[in-house]
């Protein structure tokens, strides 16, 4: 019949596909999974317990005493025994610490950092490095420290290391010190006025007493004074205006050299019966004697003046007369 509408047509017309018209979808590839054995083989990172595995440890002194001025070098040995090679995560940290909190100065430290030439200065108060290392190869750390001229005693720089190997959380420490102390000092004087000078520097000292502690006059060594202070520049402030003063001798004067002073010595030794001597104090100062008698015990010499009309005996302490001849043999019991 022509007028009758095919629903297969209609169904084509309207935009609507046919069942028979819709594609199939296209069937994927099945996956495939790879045998364990192919796989990418995944190595972990080693991790290795910091304090079983790493050394850090002082090259010499942990504390030095150090004087004002004075460049000390403090050193450290930082070694691995873990199985392979291994970074380190190295901490430096400066602290100081001064009896006077307000006035105390600060400590320049440089170090040198392993695999560079030359010293870097430190100027942060906490620095943090990576140090690579091989096992059983130790690495040196050193540290220039400068002790400030305007030290006190007592003051202290400290160079505080921690080295951590893969952040493990139980770094291995190690502190290394540096104390200011005092130093001997000698000051140059014209002969015949070391007691003036100390004297004057004695009473200058009430009002700074933290720059010298003590001074030293001996009597077997003319021409000089020795102080005990803290720094050169100190000492050499307060000798300014000091008459007769004629300054610091460079370099600090070290104990061995000053102890043969600090030993008493027998005022009578080097005298002899007959020997011609001066009386250098007393009421007879400047009359020149001979040596009668020699008393070591008591350190005492009897002479008889030269010029006197009448040979009286005179007794005096060993130190107040002055060898100008040597007469006689006979030494005194």
């Amino acid at each position: 019949m022509a007028g009758k509408i095919n629903e297969e047509e209609i169904g084509l017309l309207s935009g609507t596909p046919t069942e028979s018209a819709e594609k199939k979808p296209a069937a994927s590839e099945p996956s495939v999974l790879l045998p364990a054995a192919e796989r990418a083989p995944t190595t972990p990172t080693p991790r290795y317990d910091t304090k079983a595995f790493l050394t850090l440890q002082a090259a010499d002194d942990t504390v030095r005493n150090v004087t004002a001025g004075m460049v000390t070098t403090l050193s450290a040995v930082l070694s691995s025994r873990a199985p392979g090679p291994a970074t380190v995560k190295l901490t430096i940290e400066v602290g100081y610490t001064s009896a006077y909190p307000d006035e105390g100065a600060e400590w320049p430290v440089r170090w040198n950092p392993p695999g560079k030439r030359g010293l870097v200065e430190l100027f942060a108060r906490k620095e943090t490095v990576s140090i690579p290392l091989v096992p059983n190869t130790p690495v040196a750390l050193s540290f220039e420290v400068t002790a400030p001229v305007g030290v006190r005693y007592g003051d202290r720089v400290e160079v505080r290391l921690s080295a951590d190997l893969d952040d493990s959380g139980t770094p291995v420490e190690l502190t290394l010190a540096c104390v200011a102390r005092q130093a001997v000092l000698a000051i140059k004087t014209s002969r015949g006025y070391e007691r003036e000078v100390a004297d004057t520097l004695l009473a200058r000292t009430e009002e700074k007493p933290d720059v010298v502690f003590a001074l030293l006059v001996p009597s077997s060594l003319r021409g000089y004074v020795f102080a005990e202070g803290m720094s050169f520049e100190g000492v050499r402030e307060m000798l300014k205006g000091i008459r007769k003063a004629r300054g610091l001798v460079e370099g600090e004067t070290t104990l061995k050299e000053v102890e043969p002073l600090l030993v008493p010595k027998i005022t009578v030794e080097g005298f002899v019966e007959g020997a011609i001597v001066e009386l250098i104090s007393g009421p007879f100062k400047g009359e020149k004697a001979r040596v009668k008698k020699i008393d070591q015990a008591k350190e005492e010499i009897t002479v008889e003046l030269i010029e006197a009309v009448v040979p009286i005996p005179v007794t005096v302490r060993g130190d107040h007369v002055r060898m100008l001849e040597r007469g006689g043999a006979k030494s005194g019991s």
